[in-house]
């Protein structure tokens, strides 16, 4: 009895033995556990040096940029005091519709106006025009009058026209402005054409050198209205006006100067000035 129970616990402890000696061994999976956390790491460092690297990249991006914007500045200012040396303001030029001292320019100012006029309907263009006339100092209903006739004349020149074209001739007439001249008078056509915004004298822009213009005393500035006594309104006028009588005959002229009327002489013929401007309107070649 004794000996099969030693029997049997000898068999269980060999069991045991073989079986403890049989175990699977858990180092590989370990190694591999941390083979694995060293893979991580491993890639983790790698990301790190990557932002690192991109950092880097962007902030000298950044410096050469503050670089080029210094050395800019610094060819800003060179430049500045070389203008200044020259006597010259560095400062910006004015808008296209502002003067030199910050205020709209007339002329543009015209200009936007008359587009408007334009885009207008006839209904609001004839409203304007009269508004206009009775600014100016006509009676509403000679204001009226005035519109009615400027469009009866403009259709009659338009006629005229038209005739021509088709009988292979010059046109004829005056096309309503010389009409519509002596039907008002000269002080009232005067007040017409302020209204409408066209020019009441013939300016002077520049006289050239040794003409009959600087000889008579003619300046820059000068404001032809009348020449051998007949009223002037505009350089055209003017123009027409030396063509007539004897070449050479001495002309009086009325010149206002400053405000000022004054008398010239001078010998019939090309003056010898260029037009000036009269609301933004430019000037033309020597006279």
């Amino acid at each position: 009895m004794l000996k099969t129970l030693l029997l049997v616990v000898a068999g269980l402890v060999a069991g045991l033995a073989i079986a403890f000696w049989l175990q699977p061994s858990f180092e590989p999976i370990e190694a591999d556990a941390a083979s694995g956390t060293a893979s991580v790491s491993r890639s983790s460092v790698h990301d790190d040096a990557l932002s690192e690297a991109r950092l880097d990249t962007l902030e000298e991006a950044l410096a050469a940029e503050v670089d080029q914007r210094v050395e800019l500045e610094a060819r800003v200012a060179e430049l500045s005091a070389q203008l200044e040396a020259l006597g010259q303001s560095p400062a910006r030029a004015p808008r296209a519709d502002q003067s030199a001292s910050n205020g709209p320019d007339p002329a543009i100012v015209e200009q936007r106006a008359r587009r408007r006029e334009l885009a207008a309907t006839p209904e609001s263009r004839e409203r304007l025009m009269i508004e206009r006339l009775t600014a100016a100092g006509f009676a509403p209903d000679r204001a009226e009058w005035i519109n009615r006739r400027t469009e009866e004349l403009r259709m009659k020149a338009l006629q005229e026209q038209y005739d021509a074209r088709r009988e292979g001739r010059a046109p004829t007439g005056d096309f309503g402005d010389n009409t519509l001249r002596t039907e008002l008078g000269e002080a009232d056509y005067e007040r017409y054409r302020t209204a409408m915004g066209q020019p009441t004298s013939a300016g002077v822009g520049d006289v050239l050198a040794s003409s009959p213009a600087e000889r008579a005393g003619l300046q820059p500035g000068d404001e032809i209205v009348a020449y051998g006594g007949k009223r002037v309104f505009d350089v055209g006028e003017l123009n027409a006006l030396t063509l007539e009588g004897t070449s050479g005959e001495s002309v009086v002229i009325d010149v206002r100067r400053d405000g000022q009327n004054m008398q010239l002489v001078i010998p019939r013929g090309p003056l010898g000035i260029t037009a000036g401007v009269f609301r933004g309107r430019p000037g033309g070649f020597p006279r």
